[in-house]
């Protein structure tokens, strides 16, 4: 009888340790997660250079990651800290549209995240405020 429990107890523990705890970034992309889409009037160099820009006029910025084989998609993720899990993260995926005499340079942006509370739209705001004006940092508390 102390076997049998011994090995349910360490089965489930084993279980326990395999499975990643929090939200990957894929679950985040899931279509209820979905807040939103936005263009942004800028290529992906300009993007990328604008939250350099911000990190180094604030102390913190976004991350940019362009798609190593589909160099027209990106991601920027923002997280209020650190962490394996996506559960506070803001994901925002990026489209690249070619520029044409008569097109703009331009990016659509379509932003997921687990919450959708105020603080989280607030934070999608200031994300989207870091890449269009980057040398104005957000003010504590709001």
């Amino acid at each position: 009888m102390k076997t049998m429990a011994m090995l349910a107890a360490v089965t489930i523990l084993a279980g326990c340790a395999a499975t990643p705890q929090g939200l990957r970034i894929g679950d985040v992309r899931e279509p209820a997660y979905f807040r939103g889409e936005r263009t942004i009037p800028l290529t992906f160099p300009k993007i990328q250079m604008a939250l350099f820009k911000h990190q180094a006029a604030c102390g913190a910025s976004a991350k940019f990651t362009l798609d190593p084989r589909q160099t027209a998609y990106a991601t920027i993720t923002e997280m209020p800290e650190p962490s394996a899990s996506y559960e506070h993260a803001i994901v925002v995926d990026l489209t690249q549209y070619q520029s044409t005499m008569m097109a703009e340079e331009r990016s659509k942006a379509q932003v997921y995240s687990y919450y959708a509370d105020s603080g989280t739209k607030a934070r999608i705001e200031q994300l989207f405020q870091s890449i269009m004006h980057p040398e104005i940092c957000p003010q504590p508390g709001g």
